[in-house]
């Protein structure tokens, strides 16, 4: 799609792109939601510990955009956080959060 503003678009935030940042110590949950997330189990949809995660990955990636003094849009850091540096094995084999739902 060719939005005219989709520069202005933020984020999305899926397991994979709160994956990525923990996976880089970015983002860093607090050790019971590790845990839950380390032994794969499921993190209850809407839950504090879930909106918390994603949370932290939405400002960490405008909190990135703003120190490239916007010559990165938040779309493209998700973009790449998913696609490029989500899919390099390394992170590929680091545990996503599971979360059943059908919205993301």
């Amino acid at each position: 799609f060719n939005f005219a503003d989709g520069l202005r678009l933020t984020a999305y935030v899926d397991n994979v792109i709160c994956a990525s940042l923990r996976y880089k110590k970015i983002i860093v949950p607090c050790d019971e939601l590790t845990a839950m997330i380390e032994s794969n189990q499921l993190v209850p949809k809407a839950s504090e510990d879930e909106v918390a995660l994603r949370a932290a990955a939405l400002v960490a990636i405008q909190r990135v955009v703003s120190n490239t003094k916007e010559s990165l849009s938040s779309n493209e850091l998700g973009n790449y956080l998913w696609g490029g540096l989500g899919k390099a094995p390394e992170v590929r084999k680091f545990n996503r959060h599971a979360t059943k739902t059908v919205f993301y």
